[in-house]
């Protein structure tokens, strides 16, 4: 697989490492695939600690809503369904319908097919404005 790559190409990954261990064995492959490895550390310090961690802590939930908004997407996609204004759903919102999509677009395909004189037109490409209000 590799011999079909052409050009540059830049592989990341990563491993969380308990610091407790006192070696770790890395197959040979791997170390031969990815010769670099880079080592991050937390600050010793304590008032940069703490400024890591929120950092680090914030810098996870917006990545994890990023996925979710991708998962939507995907789902969406892959059923001929478009939401423009995904990206105007707020962040525990998108978390809670990630979660239902499935459930929710095959509730709007049953209710389209069930509820129109004529379920074929446009279901191609038929358009649901998908809005979501969030409830306290």
């Amino acid at each position: 697989m590799l011999k079909k790559l052409s050009g540059s190409v830049l592989v990341l990954g990563s491993r969380m490492l308990d610091p407790a261990e006192d070696s770790v064995e890395v197959d040979d492959r791997i170390s031969l695939l990815f010769p670099y490895n880079i080592e991050i550390k937390p600050p010793e310090d304590e008032n940069h600690l703490v400024s890591w961690k929120a950092q680090l802590e914030e810098d996870m939930k917006k990545i994890q809503f990023q996925d979710n908004k991708n998962h939507i997407a995907e789902v969406l996609a892959a059923n001929d369904l478009e939401c423009d204004d995904l990206g105007s759903i707020c962040d525990a919102d998108t978390m809670v319908l990630s979660n239902y999509i499935d459930e929710i677009v095959v509730s709007a395909i049953s209710y389209h097919l069930t509820n129109n004189k004529d379920p074929s037109t446009g279901m191609g490409s038929f358009l649901y404005q998908l809005t979501v209000c969030h409830m306290d």
